[in-house]
């Protein structure tokens, strides 16, 4: 049997490949992340925490999930500019809300906790709040790009600045400040990794002080950002967004958003 393509059939199969193509391209989100072990890190499987529930969340949405970790300021900055479609995990601040894409459901929740020295307080601290520091006289050493020391700063409580959390432990360690706020499971994990896990021994933590929903941010310059902060709101809505949701109690709607 004699079989004749036509010029025709040529540009419907070539047509056809495109849509493949762009389906298949279409298909993939990339986020830009940083390094926040245990949340998001490039040294496990799943990528952390944090990762492995954007991943869940995509996945069942119908997207295969990639990471490209840079550096956060990086991160943040080409996910504003609309290289990268969106970057986990940020609280949401007025600047943040103006730049980015925030939608109404968070990732995670933070419990950002005061770490202090035992020997150093055996009493303990009653530490709920960040205002607490200057009636109880207690100074904070503070790493220079994390949101913390632009809140010692706002409320007049003088810290130590340090570069980078390395520097922040042993700070603490040595006696040269009283506390150092981190958030739980990040300044456990960061703790035991640069103090060596007997350290645990030693340390203790204050009552949470701030307890913070985190966002994923979209981007409002990225083509497909806008359509897939609609998608995963939509998903987030259904039965099945919310079974998922609810394993890490997080489905609280960012209500602040719509007041």
């Amino acid at each position: 049997m004699s079989v004749f393509i036509t010029l025709n059939d040529l540009r419907a199969e070539q047509g056809a490949a495109e849509k493949s193509s762009s389906k298949s391209s279409s298909s993939e989100v990339v986020f830009a992340v940083g390094e926040w072990p245990p949340m998001v890190t490039e040294t496990m499987a799943d990528f952390g925490k944090h990762a492995r529930r954007v991943t869940e969340i995509f996945n069942a949405m119908g997207y295969h999930v990639k990471f490209d970790f840079l550096s956060w300021p990086q991160s943040m900055e080409l996910t504003r500019r609309g290289e990268y479609v969106g970057t986990f995990p940020w609280l949401k601040t007025p600047d943040r809300a103006r730049d980015f894409l925030v939608p109404r459901y968070p990732i995670a929740q933070s419990y950002q906790k005061g770490f202090y020295k035992k020997t150093r307080f055996p009493q303990g601290l009653d530490v709920n709040r960040f205002e607490d520091l200057l009636t109880l006289g207690v100074r904070p050493v503070a790493i220079a790009s994390y949101w913390q020391k632009d809140e010692f700063i706002r409320l007049g409580i003088e810290a130590d600045i340090v570069a980078n959390p390395e520097s922040a432990w042993r700070f603490l360690d040595a006696g040269r400040a009283d506390i150092l706020f981190e958030e739980e499971e990040v300044g456990w994990l960061d703790l035991i990794r640069i103090l060596g896990p007997d350290a645990t021994q030693t340390f203790v933590t204050t009552q949470p002080v701030t307890t913070d929903p985190l966002f994923l941010l979209f981007s409002s310059n990225h083509p497909d950002g806008p359509r897939l902060k609609r998608k995963f709101e939509a998903f987030m809505d259904t039965a099945k967004g919310q079974s998922i949701c609810a394993r890490w109690h997080i489905c609280e709607m960012d209500v602040a958003e719509h007041n």
